[in-house]
């Protein structure tokens, strides 16, 4: 007896009985206590998404499962976020960035024309068009039996078959990065150093083999306003909001601390 007294007597240990009770209160009740409350309302947008869904109300017995559903599902979600998987799914969390973004901007004013066309001539190096490239090939799947021999044959003006191309033998005015998705980036570097004019290959690409002449190449040049109005719309608006989110993160960086590995 006098060793429990002497333990109820001394304040550090009726400290920590005190704060582990407060403790444990305190995850009972978030834990195990916490509520999910359905609303009449939100039982009435279960109905209506469902009338919507079906085309008819639901009865009593599918308005239970409604409700029933509804609440496994946030019980899910609530574990879900309590677990970190928002943190972790680059889907949720690129959804939750986008979705804060839009809370923080709102939808950004419609742009005059006047600002447009300031934000055009501000920014003209982002409207030019890339190099572009004219050219003629003669597809194989395979390598033909002689290369050296269809060569010489093209280089004479002679007509060479090949096989079958989805696109044809022709290609005016292609820019580079539909070359390269098309044919690929070995194939646009090859093509890209040959000679205007003269047959060369044979050249592999991601389709085949080519004989390929080059006829023409245009430099890169600007893209009137009047044909990019819409992307200059975009980026102008996109710039508009731009500063509002900078301006957000800014104050969050005062927030959190933030380390880098190097």
């Amino acid at each position: 007896m006098p060793v429990w007294r002497n333990m109820w007597s001394d304040p550090l240990i009726l400290f920590l009985l005190i704060g582990g009770g407060f403790f444990l209160a305190y995850t009972l009740v978030t834990r195990h206590g916490e509520r999910i409350e359905v609303t009449r309302g939100m039982q009435a947008s279960l109905a209506t998404d469902y009338e919507t869904m079906t085309g008819h109300r639901p009865d009593a017995a599918q308005q239970a499962k409604l409700v029933r559903d509804y609440v496994a599902n946030e019980m899910l979600f609530r574990e879900a976020i309590e677990r970190g998987l928002h943190l972790t799914d680059k889907a949720t969390k690129q959804r939750l960035i986008d979705r804060l973004r839009f809370m923080i901007t709102g939808t950004p004013a419609e742009p005059t024309e006047e600002q447009l066309i300031n934000h055009y001539s501000e920014h003209m190096d982002l409207y030019r068009s890339e190099p572009q490239m004219s050219f003629e090939h003669v597809y194989f799947t395979e390598p033909p039996a002689d290369p050296a021999a269809a060569l010489a044959r093209l280089n004479r003006g002679e007509r060479v078959a090949g096989d079958d191309f989805w696109m044809g033998r022709t290609f005016p005015n292609y820019g580079q990065s539909m070359i390269r998705g098309m044919f690929g980036q070995p194939f646009l570097d090859a093509i890209g150093k040959a000679p205007p004019g003269r047959w060369f290959g044979p050249v592999r690409s991601i389709r085949g083999v080519h004989f390929v002449k080059v006829t023409g190449t245009a430099p890169p040049g600007l893209i009137p306003y009047p044909d990019i109005r819409e992307q200059v719309r975009q980026d102008y608006m996109t710039a508009q909001t731009g500063g509002a989110i900078d301006a957000e993160v800014s104050k969050l960086e005062r927030k959190y601390d933030v380390a880098i590995d190097r």
